[in-house]
């Protein structure tokens, strides 16, 4: 198995509401950006715009922000500097962000005469299900039941870049032999079906076993990796740091494992 692709890289889910659908002339009301720093840190920014102009009703009936919940906020060149300084180099992630949030936000930013930020990768959530051929629908709402991801208040930014976030982690986990490679291949794979992720590393089951684990963990060089349950493919490191609580579950009588194995991950970690 490769590298984590988002080791090293700022990795950001971003979602937009605005006052309509035409991505030219339409404007930002709310913007979200949610996930994590170079570090593993956690970011998580969810702003009302000013969009300087009235907010149709239509729109307001879907996203729930109306004119007088707009009245006062900072305008979108108040926010530019903050979502560039994000954006730029990230790894973004976004439900139908291709054609609708990224045009949109790129006319916010031509619209004040600034560059816009260049992400180091951009994964679209929406052809990401296409690709993975996933049944019925691909509606960020469907594809969220479809994965028993809660979305109670869909068409609020930061709950959409919630879900796309979590949405996209668990494709992971379902199927590794596609993100076996880095940000940049996997983006080029969404977008036209080439892929050489067979050739970037060895399968799950072609790493070693560790010893006393019933192939449940690998190795893979000085990393221990999951071959079991819901983090199937993740790195142990890692899993430590998001769910302490899954690996202290794993370290109790409760756990799959002896106490000589307990004694093992804890030495690792």
């Amino acid at each position: 198995m490769a590298e984590d692709p988002f080791d090293g890289f700022r990795v950001l889910a971003f979602d937009l509401e605005t006052t309509g659908l035409d991505i030219r002339r339409d404007r930002i009301v709310q913007y979200a950006l949610v996930g994590s720093d170079v570090e593993g840190d956690l970011i998580s920014v969810n702003k009302i715009v000013n969009p300087t102009c009235k907010i149709p009703i239509e729109a307001s009936s879907v996203h729930g922000i109306y004119d007088e919940d707009v009245k006062g906020k900072d305008i979108f060149t108040e926010h530019a500097e903050n979502i560039h300084d994000l954006l730029n180099d990230s790894i973004v992630i976004g439900h139908n962000i291709q054609r609708y949030d990224w045009p949109l936000l790129s006319a916010e930013f031509a619209r004040i005469g600034r560059l816009v930020p260049k992400p180091h990768a951009m994964i679209d959530t929406l052809r990401l299900a296409k690709r993975l051929k996933i049944p019925g629908r691909h509606d960020l709402g469907t594809l969220c039941r479809g994965e028993n991801i809660s979305l109670n208040n869909a068409h609020d930014a930061a709950a959409d870049a919630g879900a796309t976030l979590l949405l996209l982690w668990r494709w992971i986990a379902k199927h590794p032999r596609h993100f076996r490679c880095s940000a940049n291949e996997i983006e080029n794979w969404i977008a036209t079906g080439d892929s050489e992720t067979n050739q970037l590393g060895p399968s799950l089951d072609d790493l070693e076993p560790l010893q006393g684990t019933g192939g449940k963990l690998r190795k893979n060089g000085d990393r221990i990796i999951f071959n079991f349950g819901k983090y199937r493919s993740r790195d142990l490191h890692v899993i430590a740091k998001e769910d302490p609580g899954y690996i202290r579950w794993l370290c109790s009588p409760a756990g799959p494992f002896g106490e000589d194995i307990f004694h093992l991950i804890k030495d690792i970690l």
